[in-house]
């Protein structure tokens, strides 16, 4: 009896612990079920207002960003650049090329920005400001349209000149004729990137109402309030009262978006706040606690009326069935006890221990399969890279290892694809190396559906600019496998192009059988691939079609001295039919390869400095004082460019030796000077006007003008205008714009320039001396 008593006392322990378990289990998983969606919507909250804050970062963001994009062409603008290059040297003459930049530049961007209530360029060499509809005095910008509060004239100027500005906002009110205006100024110092010498600044008021527009929505909405600081936690917009607890409480030191609560005047607050990455301004938003979780405290609410509903009849349910199910098992033990009265304890739960072993080995065998699925990818493109390329040992190679890297294959025949990236700047203009990643990533999907529906095979990334597709060829496609590739390749080529703007050059290998053979593909393909040069950009290159090119090239030493006497005899025509006809008897009656091809082209680089050499002139007044043809030749990257290059050296080195040995050239500078002495009140006489009335390029002509008559074109031009403008001043009726007309100049203003450079003096003193 007393044995008995011991198991029905552990039987019903052993039941009232599985109902409490079985009635604590749902009170657990509602504890858990609670926590986990309150902070799921406290996150929600979080990312709610968050997100309220990253859209108004965002619209500032791309506001300042146009402001700044305007600033950058403005301080690019050419003619800025030379109004500050030329500010202290400027006389009034020229006043009207800064109204000309005020109407023609600055006007352009009044309505680029509804954000930009005005804005100027201040030169600090002459005081001056341009404005997009006048151009006024710094004092006047200063006393009558926008004056700082708090700030002197001097202290003004000084603070844009002074010391470097590069795109600086700067909260600033200013005193206008009509009222107050609240802004935040950009500075940014000229010329851009200038750190000493600095001879302006352009200045940009962006209008505080427009902001402050953005805001009011919001803390009208969610009864908070929205201020945004700048990089140096100097108020923009916003309450100033709470933009003072961002530094009593050490908030800058928070990290971005995650909310921070305190307690203000003993009103518990949400305080939460995002970094611009731009500009390095703090956008945040203060809300009352019980707004910003008013749905989570009603969730607490409705669970505490759930979990006291759920005790009570819990409770009452464990009593019935415990009572209801002990019953039928104190029988069961009594009748057991009666039957087996030698067994004095119930046994130990041994099953536990075997369930919780093989749970923990299933879980590390789970571990384990992710672990490797996870470096699947990385170890299937590394074998392929190298099978593709011929350097894996076929032989080690079994199903089971093809498995493990998810890598099928369906036959004994392959051939390879290479694609060489030429330019995707169309698809876009960031050449960085996460949209070379993206440019190969596209390649590889769609090459990777296009092998799919004719065969089978993978692409493989080989390096920036390249990709590979290896195709595996079903047995009964064999025969048709130049079909196949010709089809993907075509395929490739015109979703690229079409859909991705990107230009590339496909070179296609042939099909072999054997998997050892695949790097033999590879090598055509890349053989192939090195007859882009004889291409455009964009092109399929077929290893089968080049396979033949000849290996060697025709230039014997009778047609290096044929060349070389034509040009020596500035023989113009024979020299640029023989030069056509060797690229034609190589590049269209037959094609060479293209390192016979680049050894054709260095060669007759040879030849032109065989010419070049004895010559008595320098080779520089011909091709100037940088020629490095070999280089040049290099930058080419199609046949054709190469051929224009070398045409032009030859052609240009005849027509130099044809002028060089004219025996009359001191009667044609005569001639041509006194053409200029006819001529010189023509506005459009030039160097090249002159060139092409005598018919020589303008190179040619300039060179032997110096040289017989020992001064510059140019300035010989300009001499004959100056004489005859000094002999005009003797007629006092003459005003300077009619004097500048008579000797060819469109404007007093260039006259007056010219002349004060030739002379030393204004036309208006020298005429005052005569």
């Amino acid at each position: 009896m007393r044995l008995s008593s011991t198991l029905r006392g552990s039987a019903f322990i052993t039941l009232l612990l599985s109902y409490l378990a079985v009635f604590l289990l749902p009170l657990a998983l509602g504890s858990i079920l609670y926590t986990k969606t309150s902070n799921i919507m406290v996150e929600n909250a979080n990312r709610a207002n968050l997100a309220m804050l990253e859209q108004l970062r965002q619209v500032m963001d791309i506001k300042l960003k146009d402001v700044e994009q305007i600033s950058q062409q403005i301080a690019f603008n050419s003619r800025l650049q030379w109004l500050m290059s030329n500010a202290d040297t400027a006389e009034s003459s020229d006043a009207y090329k800064f109204v000309e930049f005020v109407s023609e530049h600055m006007s352009r961007y009044q309505n680029a920005s509804d954000y930009i209530r005005d804005y100027y360029v201040y030169l600090g060499a002459n005081d001056t400001v341009l404005l997009p509809s006048s151009k006024t005095t710094a004092d006047t910008l200063f006393h009558r349209l926008y004056r700082p509060i708090g700030s002197d004239f001097n202290t003004w100027r000084s603070g844009l000149i002074d010391h470097p500005h590069y795109q600086d906002y700067i909260p600033v009110t200013y005193e206008t004729p009509n009222s107050k205006l609240d802004t935040i100024t950009f500075v940014q110092t000229l010329p851009l990137g200038e750190l000493s010498a600095l001879r302006g600044a352009l200045v940009f008021l962006l209008d505080m109402n427009k902001v402050r527009s953005m805001l009011t929505p919001i803390e009208f909405a969610y009864q908070s309030s929205v201020f945004i600081l700048d990089r140096e936690n100097r108020l923009l917009v916003g309450n100033k009262d709470d933009a003072l607890l961002w530094n009593q409480h050490q908030l800058a030191s928070l990290k971005s978006g995650v909310p921070y609560e305190y307690e203000d005047q003993g009103v518990d607050k949400m305080l939460l706040h995002t970094v611009s990455e731009r500009n390095g301004w703090n956008y945040v938003l203060v809300m009352p606690k019980d707004v910003y979780l008013e749905k989570v405290h009603t969730l607490k609410n409705w669970m505490m009326t759930l979990l006291l509903i759920c005790l009570a009849g819990g409770g009452a349910a464990i009593v019935f069935w415990l009572h209801r199910n002990y019953t039928p098992l104190r029988d069961v033990v009594r009748v057991l006890q009666k039957e087996k009265p030698g067994r004095a304890a119930l046994p130990a739960n041994e099953y536990e221990f075997i369930r919780e072993t093989i749970r923990m080995t299933i879980h590390e065998e789970r571990e384990l399969r992710h672990i490797l699925s996870r470096q699947t990818p990385v170890i299937q493109a590394s074998f392929l890279s190298r099978f593709v390329r011929g350097h894996v040992d076929v032989s080690r190679m079994t199903d089971e290892s093809l498995r493990f890297m998810d890598i099928r294959l369906i036959s004994e025949s392959f051939a390879v694809i290479l694609i060489d990236i030429a330019d995707f700047s169309g698809f876009s203009n960031d050449q960085s190396e996460r949209q070379w990643a993206l440019v190969r990533f596209i390649i590889s999907n769609v090459g990777n559906d296009l092998i799919r529906e004719r065969a089978w095979g993978y692409s493989v990334e080989l390096d920036q600019n390249r990709v590979a597709l290896l195709i595996n060829f079903y047995k009964e496609r064999c025969a048709e496998a130049s079909l196949v590739l010709d089809g993907i390749a075509d395929g490739l080529m015109q979703v690229i192009e079409q859909r991705f703007k990107t230009y590339i050059t496909i070179a296609i290998g042939d099909m072999h059988e054997g998997m050892e053979r695949v790097g033999e593909s590879y090598f055509e393909a890349l053989s192939a691939l090195d007859y882009k040069m004889y291409r455009d950009h964009s092109a399929i290159i077929r290893y089968r079609e080049i396979a033949a090119a000849d290996r060697h090239y025709y230039y014997p030493i009778e047609t290096e001295m044929q060349l070389i006497n034509f040009t020596k005899s500035g023989d113009v025509e024979n020299v640029d039919k023989l030069i056509g006809n060797l690229f034609h008897a190589h590049f269209t009656q037959r094609r060479i390869t293209p390192e016979m091809g680049r050894s054709l082209f260095n060669n007759m680089v040879s030849t032109l400095w065989k010419i070049i050499n004895p010559m008595d002139p320098f080779y520089s007044e011909v091709f100037g004082e940088q020629f490095e043809p070999l280089k040049d030749l290099s930058a080419c990257s199609t046949v054709d460019e190469m051929k224009v290059k070398i045409r032009e050296w030859f052609l240009a080195l005849c027509h130099y030796l044809n002028v060089s040995r004219t025996r009359n050239s001191r009667q044609l500078s005569e001639r041509i000077a006194q053409y200029i002495e006819q001529h010189y009140g023509d506005e459009m006489l030039s160097l090249t006007i002159i060139a092409e009335q005598f018919e020589l390029t303008p190179q040619y002509l300039s060179a032997l003008f110096k040289k017989q008559m020992g001064l510059n074109l140019t300035d010989y031009v300009t001499r004959v205008r100056i004489d005859e403008a000094k002999k005009l001043m003797k007629d006092k009726k003459l005003t300077f714009m009619q004097i500048a007309n008579k000797v060819g100049y469109a404007s007093d203003i260039g006259f007056i320039r010219v002349f004060k450079k030739y002379e030393g003096t204004t036309p208006g003193k020298y005429r005052e001396s005569l």
